[in-house]
């Protein structure tokens, strides 16, 4: 929306989020079916997410754009190089990661996990995202979560994240709604075709290097992307 269609950084962020809700919802659906959801953790993620979208929302309005742009850029980069280091690692036969570092139905475990919404929910609603790739690698690197289970289980939170997120930055006139319906036209049929790919035909390993490709290139094209004046 930034590069092809010309939007100012505050309404491309609030346009996505309006756009992300009907495709995760099918997307998760289907991740649900093949036992990639873990609902619990989800609905902890969603308490603190709904928060932090909010929060993050607001304070979008109060950065400038062009500075927002290189946060958002470092902040991707930073975290692509490290997704891409882990999955190197386990190609070159290292141990892959696997299995839950902690366990939800604690009280430390539930407390720690509305945490990670909170703080996933303040980045989504400032960086417009949605949080997903925030929550992946914060479940993965941080966490010990498989890359399928985390990607299902972002996919679940980013729904009434991206709900909460799209009304702060629509009350601030950041959501062309036009044109967020036909990217969600789109969308819906590339995030089913996505998540088959993710799920069925895709290994853990290279679905991580994948993942932390498109965070580097994006990190770095935000990064470089010339300083644009905000509506």
């Amino acid at each position: 929306m930034v590069y092809l269609l010309g939007m100012t950084q505050h309404r491309a962020h609030g346009t996505s989020l309006a756009v992300i809700a009907p495709v995760v919802v099918l997307s998760a659906l289907y991740y649900s079916t093949h036992g990639l959801v873990d609902w619990t953790i989800a609905v902890e993620l969603m308490i603190g997410g709904v928060i932090g979208a909010m929060i993050g929302a607001r304070i979008c309005n109060l950065i400038s754009a062009g500075r927002l742009r290189r946060y958002f850029g470092v902040f991707l980069a930073v975290i692509g190089i490290r997704m891409l280091y882990g999955a190197a690692f386990a190609f070159a036969g290292g141990p892959e990661i696997a299995g839950h570092a902690f366990s939800a139905n604690t009280l430390g475990g539930g407390a720690a996990v509305v945490g990670i919404g909170l703080v996933t929910g303040v980045f989504s609603g400032l960086f417009g995202i949605g949080g997903g790739l925030i929550m992946v690698p914060t479940l993965v690197l941080l966490f010990a979560f498989p890359q399928k289970l985390a990607q299902g289980i972002s996919l679940a939170v980013i729904i009434p994240v991206s709900i909460s997120g799209a009304l702060i930055h629509n009350a601030h006139g950041n959501v062309n709604w036009g044109v967020a319906f036909w990217l969600a036209l789109g969308g819906i049929l590339g995030g089913l075709v996505g998540a088959h790919l993710a799920v069925v035909e895709i290994g853990e390993v290279a679905l991580k290097g994948m993942f932390g490709m498109l965070m580097l290139v994006t990190g770095m094209l935000m990064f470089r992307h010339k300083t644009q004046t905000c509506n």
